[in-house]
């Protein structure tokens, strides 16, 4: 087997041959195979929620902004909406930590950061926490996000995360 691999043949004749028919197959089969199935299972599903976002935005257009009743921009209130989306992912408060810096003005705008560590979280609650937070509001970005293994159980995380808000 060895002497095999040592025959030039393989490397200038084999090789290009494989490399030459897995191109033709990605051209003919697996290209056309893959627009077949996005024509008829992907694109219905995209069509349709492509027209529940319209009928959303036609009905309710104050959706596309984030704005206060009194017509301004406002700051973003971390301290709530983390104690709201603690307590819908039935977090604990002995789990958590939280702060918020005070805002910093740069370039004409203003900018809010939270940090917040949690410790010995599931990682699927982690997820949905991070996911809903950063869903309330289009201008709220996370920074960093630092995932440890924690050492009390199998699925037990220590998570810092940074969000950032910009108004």
């Amino acid at each position: 087997m060895k002497d095999k691999l040592k025959n030039p043949n393989i490397y200038y004749i084999v090789v290009p041959a494989l490399a030459g028919i897995w191109a033709l197959l990605a051209g003919f089969v697996f290209y056309p195979g893959s627009v077949k199935a996005w024509q008829e299972d992907a694109k219905p599903v995209y069509t349709e929620s492509q027209e529940w976002m319209l009928k959303l935005i036609e009905l309710q257009p104050e959706r596309l902004q984030f704005l206060n009743k009194q017509g301004k921009d406002g700051e973003f209130d971390f301290g709530q909406s983390i104690d709201v989306l603690t307590q819908l992912f039935q977090i604990p408060t002995s789990k958590y930590t939280s702060s918020v810096r005070k805002p910093v003005s740069r370039g004409g705008k203003k900018s809010r950061t939270a940090t917040m560590a949690m410790k010995e979280l599931d990682i699927e609650t982690t997820g949905r926490f991070l996911s809903a937070m950063l869903a309330i509001s289009p201008d709220l970005k996370c920074d960093i996000v630092s995932i440890d293994k924690a050492k009390t159980g199998k699925d037990n995380w220590n998570v810092d995360i940074t969000l950032t808000y910009i108004y």
